[in-house]
């Protein structure tokens, strides 16, 4: 059986399951974070990375990507960053 890398631990303070429960559920903020704050959670309760990319329809680089993202960043790492132009 394949086992992949090894993914670091994705641990969640209450505040900030609060907060990406609160995004993940939201029918006004963009799709795209929604799906990061769901993508998020999901690694937080222990999903691996090919099933959340499953069950959302995204590539599984993209839930590595917002995962790592979240390690370096947390919760302010999942808002799109200010591009020029």
């Amino acid at each position: 059986m394949a086992m992949g890398r090894p993914k670091a631990e994705l641990v969640l303070s209450e505040d900030e399951r609060s907060q990406l429960m609160s995004i993940a559920r939201s029918r006004s903020i963009s799709a795209a974070l929604v799906t990061r704050a769901r993508i998020v959670l999901a690694a937080a309760d222990g999903e691996p990375n090919s099933a959340i990319a499953q069950r959302l329809q995204i590539r599984r680089a993209t839930v590595g990507k917002w995962r790592l993202r979240f390690l370096e960043q947390r919760i302010n790492g999942l808002y799109d960053e200010v591009r020029p132009g």
